[in-house]
């Protein structure tokens, strides 16, 4: 964690896909003019299980150049898209109907299928010339078991709604967050409501989280304020990627 006086901020652009590259570039663009490095990117390999980014050649330049630049690159699920019943518990089962329906695809693997699906995500990315060290299950929901695989498979940590497990240590570190879903309609107000009240409630956090959804994003005014709390943060923030973060 940031030592000191030091404040620190995540930024993150989700869902990076062959569907959405048009979005995740107008995003990318937004942070380049706010002055946003480096920033992360959590990247969907094979979304609906066909879409494979390996097809799209614009995908893997992306993906190179924004690591170059320092970008972090995550590895956000395999097909984004729930294959079967969720598991866990109820709270879990009900956070994916509410906030994540039809996506929270780690919710619905046996440890077999999740250990695939996470060695065949990371193989694509790193055939497209990215290593990733870090994971994001669709809808920050991992089914039990998730945690002991990834630290089998050597990642790093693993991303949730309320923090980051450093897989390496074995310790959740809380960062709160706030930003744009991406979901229209009473869901996206909510969101926002939420995110002001993180705001307020951690104003000093040594760290923070906004996190960018692509869908709708050029023409959506949630996220447009979502870039103006952004721009504002980074008055007092140095934006930093998570392996910065569990270095600190």
């Amino acid at each position: 964690m940031p030592s000191g006086a030091e404040r620190s901020l995540v930024v993150s652009v989700h869902d990076v896909a062959s569907s959405t590259l048009a979005e995740v570039r107008w995003l990318l663009g937004r942070l380049d003019a706010l002055g946003v490095t480096p920033r992360v990117l959590k990247v969907i390999p094979r979304e609906d299980g066909r879409a494979d980014i390996r097809r799209d050649p614009a995908v893997g330049a992306l993906l190179r150049a924004e690591a170059a630049r320092g970008s972090e690159i995550v590895l956000h699920g395999c097909t984004h898209r729930l294959a079967g019943p969720p598991r866990g518990d109820p709270l879990l089962r009900a956070r994916a109907r509410l906030f994540a329906p039809g996506v929270a695809e780690f919710l619905g693997l046996e440890a077999d299928e999740m250990r695939a699906r996470l060695t065949a995500g990371r193989a694509i990315l790193r055939e497209l010339g990215v290593e990733t060290g870090g994971f994001c299950a669709p809808g920050w929901l991992g089914g039990p078991g998730l945690r002991p695989i990834l630290a089998e498979l050597g990642f790093r940590y693993d991303l949730g709604m309320l923090g980051i497990w450093d897989v390496e240590r074995g310790r959740t570190l809380r960062v709160p967050s706030l930003g744009y879903m991406g979901a229209g309609g009473a869901y996206e107000r909510a969101v926002a409501v939420a995110g002001g009240l993180t705001l307020l409630a951690n104003s000093g956090a040594p760290a923070l989280r906004l996190f960018l959804h692509p869908q709708g994003a050029p023409d959506s005014a949630a996220c447009r304020r979502s870039l103006r709390v952004l721009g504002r943060l980074l008055r007092g923030r140095r934006p930093v990627t998570y392996g910065e973060l569990l270095d600190g």
